[in-house]
């Protein structure tokens, strides 16, 4: 119980602390895991009950980043809207393809310096007020098309990482298909049924039901999802995207909805998951090599990024602009935290490569959200 009691008081202090320093809370809830851990005070040790709490997190952030796809959006983009956008993800994976063939990277490392996420650039768009102006919208639809296809690379690593014979692979590959075949499948029947009976769906959007049927139904449709993909012994990080995505793109107004399962998981669970990710965070074999490592990762992700976003950008943006855009889009927090996350798992990263992973995740969500606030609030973009 003292342990859980730290970690309560480390979600609420950390988030407090990082709002007066300008930090980016899952950082601070990071470095205070690290703080607090092993390498650290040792209050807190990865027990199997704070395992657990940080494995709900973790689904519950992948749930949210997957609500977070704002579809109607992407409609009134419409295919043209999306052009750009597009354009954007393919030199993403294009350009990170050729330092991968150039400095030889693995696929695990290829997937970090070509992650997107939504998470990181939501938030700092909100703060900035920028997310309704062209920039905020060009760099939204770039991320959760990124996200998307980012989440897909992950899949397809998990697949295709382990030891195992062709017949076991194309196996598990169909198990994935069969996934996303259910997804459909969920999706036709959940938009039919709200085309015809829509009063039991508003119900889930009501902003003071009682008994929160919203937040229960949401919940069930990620567990479900998640042990489906267990079943199909997929990736349950897969499965919970999937169920944020089907909830997003079914209760296209979701707003109140994503509202409230985002404060049930940042309001405890996915704070105590980045608490873990600290906890978990072994410095003592950070050395030279892997620090320089990180920095040579951020120089490599500023140009898969930033590169892109100035040669791929809405006309009427400027160039002070898509710098801008590309900085944010360099900082996918989430996502570096979940692909350490699950190279630990499969086995397929070291210590110290997960170490310098996690630590390029905290330097890329520290350094470019300031970079990116620096460049929005100058009076040539205000203007």
């Amino acid at each position: 119980m003292t342990t859980l009691l730290v970690l309560v008081l480390l979600s609420v202090l950390g988030p407090a602390l990082a709002v007066r320093i300008r930090l980016p809370a899952a950082v601070m809830l990071i470095v205070a895991g690290i703080g607090f851990g092993p390498v650290g005070l040792g209050w807190i040790s990865d027990t199997p009950s704070v395992s657990l709490l940080s494995e709900l997190g973790f689904l519950i952030l992948m749930f949210v980043a997957g609500m977070e796809i704002d579809f109607e959006s992407l409609r009134r983009a419409g295919p043209r809207g999306l052009l750009v956008p597009s354009m954007c993800v393919l030199l993403f994976v294009g350009i990170a393809a050729g330092f991968g063939i150039w400095m030889r990277l693995s696929v695990i490392e290829l997937l970090v310096i070509s992650a997107s996420s939504v998470g990181m650039p939501l938030a700092v768009l909100q703060e900035t007020g920028q997310l309704q102006k062209t920039l905020g919208k060009h760099v939204m639809l770039t991320a959760s098309l990124g996200e998307f296809v980012s989440i897909l690379g992950i899949t397809g690593y998990e697949v295709f990482a382990e030891e195992a014979t062709l017949t076991h692979r194309m196996i598990k590959l169909a198990k994935v298909v069969a996934l996303f075949v259910v997804s459909a499948v969920v999706i036709r029947w959940a938009r039919a049924a709200v085309w015809w009976r829509p009063e039991p769906f508003r119900r889930l959007l009501h902003h003071h039901d009682v008994a929160e049927l919203g937040v229960r139904t949401g919940l069930l449709v990620m567990f479900a999802f998640v042990v489906v993909a267990a079943m199909l012994g997929v990736e349950a990080i897969l499965g919970a995207f999937i169920a944020g995505a089907l909830v997003a793109f079914v209760l296209r107004e979701k707003s109140t909805l994503e509202s409230k399962i985002s404060a049930l998981g940042h309001g405890l669970f996915i704070p105590i998951f980045f608490i873990v990710i600290g906890v978990r965070f072994n410095a003592r074999v950070l050395t030279l090599q892997a620090l320089r490592d990180a920095l040579v990762f951020c120089a490599i992700v500023a140009a898969v990024k930033i590169i892109p976003a100035i040669v791929s950008s809405p006309r009427e943006l400027g160039l002070r602009e898509r710098f801008a855009a590309g900085t944010l889009l360099s900082a996918p927090l989430t996502l570096l935290v979940a692909i350490a996350a699950i190279g630990r798992r499969l086995g397929t990263l070291d210590s110290t490569r997960e170490a310098t992973f996690l630590l390029l995740a905290i330097l890329l969500s520290v350094g470019f959200p300031i970079i990116f606030r620096a460049l929005v609030t100058s009076p040539s973009v205000r203007a």
